[in-house]
């Protein structure tokens, strides 16, 4: 029961003990280091489909400036972790919201990094996270949480025997668990805005936006965070916040959403797209194109005068556009 309890307040922590099919869960760090010259995703996680025996557990990784995946597959057993807090294992790498280090002996791939100054989703007894109170909401397909919206790095990582130093580049770290990925959806994210005047303070910004099949129905919702100058702006499904419009192609995406009390315009252009890997009734069976280099234009306007509170454009931005028509 504790372990029920604590693993919905601190949805880092692997959700999935006891499932023996059809499950998978995934944790998601992109990493960025002070320059942007270089931009990584490292994606660790299990995968259990329907049939005895076929489970594993896997890391993916996305180089986002030559738009280059690898997928690694470990045995499940490989695969291990803490059930008070977000810290797992597979095999000699290791990953917590506060480090992540990586020892794959194909490349080689070694990494030692550290995270500091994490900035956590706001979160409450009645709001449990990123997923407000759908998190108490049994049988979905698909829950979502951001582990950090942004955070500082420091280390390193050696990719196919070329030495990058991440001292003070930026992270985010968010993950998925469930059955299957929504039928479709729009994410985007970037922590990495130019702002004069602001220099030093954190901000970053997630949009996810899809169609939920729930008890043979399905639903539009949508999740996005805005955090800047040491505030949260939310525009989410469960808070009353609303979809002006929304218009896509196969590269590009804008979304003005509202609240009650702002109104949040967001322009995303995709630019490289590598392929990963994607789970279908728990076995990581589909694809789907990611962008890690977009650019995302924010704007954040009060809507009783219309007064500006934030303008940016942000680089290193992460983009996925996956069968956007059933969102319409």
């Amino acid at each position: 029961m504790f372990y029920r309890v604590r693993k919905t307040y601190r949805p880092g922590i692997f959700q999935g003990r006891g499932r023996l099919k059809n499950y998978f869960e995934g944790w998601y760090f992109k990493l960025a280091d002070k320059p942007t010259k270089n931009i990584y995703s490292v994606i660790p996680g299990i995968s259990i489909p329907s049939k005895l025996g076929d489970s594993y557990s896997f890391i993916q990784i996305i180089n986002g400036r030559d738009a280059r995946s690898y997928f690694f597959r470990f045995d499940y057993s490989d695969f291990s972790y803490s059930a008070k807090q977000f810290e797992i294992e597979i095999g000699k790498n290791y990953f917590s919201q506060n480090r992540l280090k990586l020892d794959i002996d194909e490349g080689p791939i070694r990494a030692d990094l550290r995270f500091c100054g994490i900035k956590p989703w706001p979160s409450s007894i009645f709001s449990p996270g990123t997923m407000g109170w759908y998190a108490f909401v049994p049988w979905m397909e698909c829950y979502h949480s951001v582990i950090s919206m942004d955070h500082e790095i420091e280390g390193y990582l050696n990719f196919e025997k070329s030495e990058i130093d991440f001292s003070q580049g930026r992270g985010y770290i968010e993950k998925d668990w469930g059955v299957s990925f929504p039928q479709g959806w729009i994410w985007l994210q970037t922590n990495h805005f130019d702002l004069q005047g602001f220099e030093g303070k954190p901000s970053s910004i997630m949009l996810s936006i899809a169609r939920i099949p729930w008890r043979g129905r399905h639903f539009k919702g949508f999740l996005c965070g805005l955090l800047f100058d040491d505030k949260f702006y939310m525009f989410n499904t469960y808070n009353g916040s609303k979809t002006i419009s929304l218009s896509y192609s196969a590269n590009h995406v804008e979304a003005v959403l509202v609240n009650r009390d702002f109104e949040i315009t967001i322009h995303a252009e995709r630019r490289n797209t590598a392929t990963l890997l994607s789970p279908v009734m728990g076995a990581m069976e589909g694809r789907i194109s990611e962008s890690i280099d977009a650019n995302i234009n924010v704007c954040l306007k009060k809507k009783n005068n219309g007064e500006t509170i934030f303008a940016s454009t942000g680089c290193c931005g992460g983009l996925e556009i996956v069968n956007p028509a059933v969102l319409a």
